[in-house]
């Protein structure tokens, strides 16, 4: 303990040395973040992170009637579609406060927006030319490394084959809106570096090249061009994630509304291990109103063997991302997976209409182990999706919706499994300062599909029935209010749930800024949810496994203080579980947040002291730290301790900075920390890390 005190001292001494991390996240950013993190969503909310910190420093023009936001996932397309008509009829937008007057557009949606856009007149488009894109174009190099001070079982018995650093750099390239460029290169700790089962160094290389807008200028009469062009690793996203949909999708309800909204293709994010797509694709703009997209994929899969082992079977993905062991070692790039598909769109002013198909093709084939649960797992090497889905907007309302089918055969069977999916809902927009949403959901349970992430409780669109709403709106006093319900019911048995089950999820946000002490603003958050789980997985009583209904509240309160080059946060969370049969749980946790920015010195500190006090896993309380960009750090708080960090960032000059980080969690009930591998002999975990970012 004594030498991470000596650690943290030697640190605060070095601040004018090295030092300005990112301000901490606005609160809707934090609250969303977290709230995928409560979800088991990591890679959805690493993405998110990701999008933030990307706009943060290269922020987009909201003026742009080409590209209309399509990037951020809560804006929808009845926003989107006021919003053109409005720069259309009035010119562009000057300032943040104008979105206040176009429809749809409520305070939540446009505190999101506020610290990722810009406002300038659009720019004639022109030719691409490689002299201009050279001299006008943005590059941006991360490079970083980190770890822990304690070494834990794995690195001591030598049963990780590498070191217990983190090393990572990115780079990435921007011209306007026309040509980004990324590479990037991730270690995690435990993993071989230029040794061993990785020669090539790092343990994941990302790439991608993204153009937009190719051969648009042909002459004078309107001629197909290609709208959109991504190589190397991708996202596709359409409808409303029942065929094809990866990348960025949280599968619970959020606090800007409850529909998807489809950004089509875009690359992937730098360090986003799986759930991508790697190969070409395209979207082809036919006519003002019609675009075809296409997309081709091959992709080496992490996959578990199945046992006794067979080579033209494996068992279950992985999707973990890391190599560390001889065991993960073994699952890396077991199932080679061919996917081809399309999308073709008709979009105008108030109607779209898409047909989305989808084939997937398997090296190897899919056989899960038997489980009592499972008995509608999907098995076999083939798959093929194909669905519909539209979306009309009548001035206030948006209505949307998408159908699915899925055809396959399972391995050791003959029979041809079609089932469908379907989801659909609307929004209405009462004014700027109230909108509702609604969603209803049906899931077969033998509906599949490997490349797909749609609204509700389970990770894929199966085995589910449900209905959801969304409410946020401006109450009296100046109280911002969000509040969402959901209704859910599986009727085939889930793991941990061996029988059809019923739950429901409320949520509720309140936030208001004072009137009284200027840059002060308390947040109040609740979170109600009931489940069904075993009681315990043997107990059957007349050939029925028994269940009890779970239940789960969760109250947090923040207080946020801004004043000259200092900001203030406190939070208080509390959590409450507890089943028919199951005792009660508990969690508390308390932290303040002090982040010092002088306004006339490119230095930024942020310090956190955290103290919690969690029963058990069912109560544990999640919250996102601050870190460097491109770097996601969110902490899941269990039994009892405290938990300390100081991040520092200080610009060396306008296009060099250079960060560090360092934090220590201790325990005080018990004497080791972590479990398994990563076992440590203490009670405490240091980490450190320095990043180094370089743009021009």
């Amino acid at each position: 303990m004594k030498r991470g005190f000596i650690t943290l001292l030697i640190l605060l001494s070095l601040l004018p040395l090295a030092g300005h991390t990112q301000e901490l996240m606005p609160y809707a950013w934090r609250n969303y973040v977290e709230l995928l993190s409560e979800e088991g969503e990591d890679e959805a909310a690493e993405e998110l992170t990701e999008l933030y910190e990307t706009y943060r420093d290269n922020p987009a023009n909201v003026n742009d009637t080409t590209a209309m936001l399509r990037y951020f996932p809560f804006v929808n397309d009845l926003q989107r579609e006021c919003l053109k008509a409005y720069v259309v009829l009035y010119g562009p937008l000057l300032s943040i406060e104008e979105l206040y007057t176009i429809n749809g557009f409520d305070s939540n949606t446009v505190e999101l927006l506020r610290p990722l856009v810009m406002f300038r007149p659009m720019e004639q488009e022109q030719r691409l030319a490689l002299k201009e894109m050279l001299a006008y174009g943005h590059s941006n190099l991360v490079t970083g490394v980190g770890g822990t001070v304690e070494q834990a079982r794995g690195y001591r018995d030598s049963i990780y084959e590498g070191n217990n650093l983190r090393l990572m750099w990115r780079y990435y390239f921007k011209y306007k809106d026309r040509i980004h460029l990324q590479l990037s290169g991730d270690k995690d700790p435990g993993e071989p570096f230029f040794t061993g089962s990785q020669k090539l160094g790092f343990d994941f290389y990302g790439y991608s090249l993204t153009v937009n807008d190719i051969g648009r200028y042909i002459g004078t009469r309107q001629h197909p061009y290609l709208k959109r062009l991504v190589l190397g690793q991708y996202h596709a996203q359409f409808g409303q994630g029942l065929v094809l949909w990866s990348g960025f999708g949280p599968r619970a309800a959020w606090e800007s509304g409850i529909g998807r909204h489809a950004s089509g293709l875009r690359p992937s994010g730098a360090f986003t291990e799986y759930g991508y797509l790697r190969g070409m694709s395209a979207t082809i703009a036919l006519t003002d109103c019609w675009s075809l997209s296409l997309a081709y994929s091959y992709i080496d899969r992490d996959a578990t063997s199945t046992r006794p082992v067979k080579e033209d079977t494996v068992q279950s993905v992985y999707n973990s991302g890391y190599h560390r062991t001889a065991t993960e070692i073994a699952k890396l790039h077991q199932l080679g997976e061919h996917l081809v598909g399309s999308h073709l769109e008709y979009r105008s002013s108030r109607l779209q209409i898409g047909l989305t198909g989808m084939a997937t093709w398997l090296d190897k084939v899919i056989q899960p182990a038997t489980y009592v649960y499972n008995d509608n797992a999907f098995r076999g090497d083939r798959n093929y999706n194909l669905g519909i889905d539209a979306a009309y907007r009548c001035r206030r309302l948006l209505l949307f919706g998408e159908a699915a089918v899925c055809a396959n055969h399972a391995f050791d069977s003959t029979a041809l499994n079609i089932s469908p999916a379907v989801v659909m809902g609307g929004e209405f927009v009462f004014n700027n300062n109230h909108r509702t949403s609604l969603l209803l959901r049906y899931y077969s349970p033998t509906y599949h599909n490997l490349h797909a992430i749609a609204l509700g409780q389970s990770s894929t669109p199966q085995n589910e029935m449900g209905i959801g709403c969304h409410y946020q709106g401006r109450l009296p006093l100046g109280i911002t209010a969000t509040g969402i319900a959901d209704f859910f019911y599986y009727p085939h048995m889930k793991y941990l749930i061996y029988a059809h089950s019923r739950g429901q999820e409320y949520r509720a946000t309140l936030s208001r800024a004072s009137t009284i002490v200027k840059g002060l603003t308390a947040h109040v958050r609740y979170r109600f949810k009931e489940k069904a789980r075993n009681i315990t997985p043997s107990t059957m009583v007349d050939g029925h496994y028994l269940l009890e209904q779970t239940y789960r509240h969760q109250v947090q309160g923040d207080i946020e203080y801004s004043t000259g080059d200092w900001r203030l946060v406190t939070r208080i969370g509390y959590a409450h579980y507890h089943g028919d049969a199951t005792e009660a749980n508990k969690g508390l946790l308390l932290y303040q947040d002090i982040q010092y920015h002088p306004q006339h010195i490119p230095l930024a500190i942020t310090a956190r002291v955290a103290w919690f006090d969690v029963d058990d896993y069912e109560a544990r309380l999640y919250t996102v730290e601050s870190d460097f960009i491109y770097q996601y750090n969110s902490m899941a708080y269990q039994n009892e301790g405290y938990r300390c960090y100081l991040v520092a960032r200080y610009d060396i000059t306008p296009h060099w900075n250079i960060g560090i980080k360092y934090g220590i969690t201790a325990y005080t009930d018990r004497d080791t920390f972590g479990s398994g591998y990563d076992l440590i002999d203490a009670n405490h975990r240091q980490q450190w890390r320095v990043q180094i970012r370089l743009k021009w």
